[in-house]
C-alpha cells in the first residue's frame, strides 16, 4: 500500500510519519507499506504514486480544498485527515466527508488508531482487487495414497511453466513426502524451527531465508527441522498464529501458494482452511476413499462456511472408467455441495506418473500428453495461471513432452555436479 503523507513542513510531516513508525514490523509487512513525505505545494505531482493520502494537521482548512482536488484528479485514492484537537468535532467531520475524506483523526490520535484505519482500507482494496495478493490453495486428502502430494507438485510445475512465482508448503511433518520428492532439504528447516520455538522472529528476511529454491519461480517451505517443533506447528494452538504469519508474507511475495496438508487436521490447518482462496480435496475412486471423504467433509465444511471454495480432484487408482456422476451425486446428497465443487476434470490414469518422486519431474512433465493437458487445465480453472494468450503468459497445452520436462531435472543435475566437486 503506497501512502503519501502531506503537510506544510518537514517537521509536521515527520510527526505524522512517526505514527506509522510505531507499527510493528509485521504490520508494516502485512500492509506492504511504502511511505513518502511531501509538502502541500508538490503533492499533486505525486498522486500517481499513492493509494492513500494522509493530511497532517499543519495544513488545517487547506486540507478540504486539497481533498476536493484529489477527488477530481484521482477519485480512487483514499483520504485520511488529521486536525488539531481544538478543530476535532462535528464541523470538521461534515466538511471532510463532503469532499470524500474517509476518516478524520484528532492530532492526539496514536499509532493504533491509524493502523486500524489502514487495515480497513487494505481489506477494502483486497475486496476490490486493488491490492496485489497471491492465491492460496490448500490441498486436503482424506486418506493416504490418493495423490495429494503428486497433485501439489504437478500444479507447482504447471505454475512454473506459466512464469508464476510459486511457493509449495510441505505440512507433512512426519514423512515430508513433498520435500523429499523435490530434493528440498537443508539448514533452512532450522529457521522454521526457530519460528516455532521462539528463538527467531518471523519477518520478511527470515521468511526468504527459510525458502528452498527449486527453480527461479518455485520455492519450497519445508516442515521444521525438529519433530517437537513440527508437532507444535500443526497441533498446538500457537501454530495458528505462525501459519497466519506465513500466509500473510507469502501472499505478498508469491503469485501462488499451494499447501500440502498431508491430510492432517489441527489448529494450523483449520486456520489455513478459513483463509484459503480455494481448498482442493484429492480422492481416488475407491469405496474406502469416498467414505473417508464423506467423514472429512463433516469436519471441513463448517470451517469453510459452505462449499463455495471447495474443489474436488479425482485421481483414479486404476484405468477403469470413473463413474464421476455417481460419485458427485452420492456426496451431494449428503453434503449439498456447490456445482463448482465438481468443475475440475478427472486426472487420467497413467502408471508411469506414479514414479515421479526423485526423478526431476512431476506428474505434469513425466506423464502422458493427456495428463499434462489435464493438469494445465486444472491450474487454469483454479485461477493459478492466466488464460492462454493473456499478457503473453500461459501454458501451451500442445507442447511436446521434451519441452515440458525438466525444471526439476535441471535442479538435480546442478546438485549432482556440485556434490561431485
Amino acid at each position: 500500500m503506497r501512502v503519501l503523507i502531506v503537510d506544510n513542513s518537514t517537521e509536521t510531516q515527520a510527526l505524522c510519519a512517526k505514527r506509522i513508525e510505531g507499527f510493528t514490523k509485521g504490520d508494516k509487512e502485512m500492509l506492504d507499506l511504502k511511505v513518502r513525505l511531501v509538502n502541500d505545494r508538490e503533492f499533486v505531482d505525486r498522486l500517481s504514486e499513492a493509494d492513500v493520502v494522509i493530511f497532517g494537521s499543519g495544513i488545517s482548512d487547506q486540507a478540504i480544498s486539497l481533498a476536493r482536488q484529489i477527488r477530481t484528479e484521482a477519485a480512487w485514492i483514499q483520504i485520511v485527515m488529521f486536525v488539531t484537537d481544538k478543530e476535532y468535532g462535528g464541523g470538521a467531520f461534515r466538511s471532510a466527508h463532503s469532499v470524500g475524506v474517509r476518516k478524520v483523526f484528532p492530532e492526539s490520535a496514536g499509532s493504533l488508531d491509524l493502523l486500524q484505519e489502514l487495515v480497513a482500507i487494505h481489506a477494502d482494496f483486497r475486496k476490490d482487487g486493488r491490492t496485489y495478493e497471491g492465491r492460496i490453495v490448500v490441498v486436503l486428502h482424506a486418506k493416504g495414497g490418493v495423490g495429494g502430494t503428486s497433485v501439489t507438485a504437478a500444479l507447482g510445475e504447471a505454475c512454473s511453466a506459466a512464469n508464476r512465482r510459486t511457493m509449495l508448503w510441505d505440512l507433512d511433518v512426519e514423512t515430508k513426502d513433498l520435500s523429499r520428492a523435490l530434493a528440498a532439504s537443508g539448514p533452512e528447516a532450522k529457521i522454521i524451527s526457530g519460528w516455532v520455538n521462539g528463538s527467531r522472529d518471523i519477518n520478511r528476511e527470515t521468511f526468504r531465508d527459510a525458502l528452498i529454491p527449486i527453480v527461479g519461480d518455485v520455492s519450497v517451505l519445508t516442515p521444521p527441522a525438529g519433530f517437537a517443533e513440527s508437532m507444535d506447528l500443526v497441533c498446538h494452538a500457537d501454530g495458528m498464529e505462525i501459519s497466519q504469519r506465513i500466509i500473510e508474507l507469502s501472499r505478498v511475495l508469491f503469485d501462488v501458494v499451494i499447501v500440502d496438508t498431508a491430510g492432517r487436521m489441527g489448529p494450523a490447518v483449520g486456520g489455513l482452511l478459513r483463509v484459503a482462496d480455494l481448498v482442493i480435496m484429492v480422492t481416488d475412486d475407491s469405496e474406502l476413499g469416498l467414505t473417508a471423504v464423506d467423514l472429512l467433509l463433516t469436519s471441513v465444511k463448517p470451517l469453510l462456511g459452505g462449499s463455495d471454495r471447495l474443489r474436488f480432484i479425482i485421481n483414479p487408482s486404476s484405468d477403469e472408467p470413473v463413474n464421476f456422476k455417481q460419485i458427485s451425486t452420492e456426496l451431494d446428497n449428503v453434503h449439498q455441495l456447490s456445482e463448482a465443487a465438481w468443475s475440475l476434470p478427472v486426472i487420467p490414469f497413467d502408471p508411469k506418473a506414479a514414479e515421479w518422486p526423485g526423478t526431476g519431474s512431476t506428474l505434469y512433465s513425466s506423464g502422458s500428453k493427456e495428463l499434462r493437458n489435464v493438469i494445465a487445465d486444472i491450474a487454469r480453472k483454479l485461477g493459478l495461471v492466466e488464460q492462454l494468450g493473456v499478457k503473453g503468459v500461459g501454458i501451451s497445452y500442445d507442447e511436446d513432452a521434451s519441452s515440458a520436462r525438466g525444471w526439476l531435472q535441471r535442479l538435480f543435475r546442478r546438485r549432482s555436479e556440485s556434490e561431485m566437486r
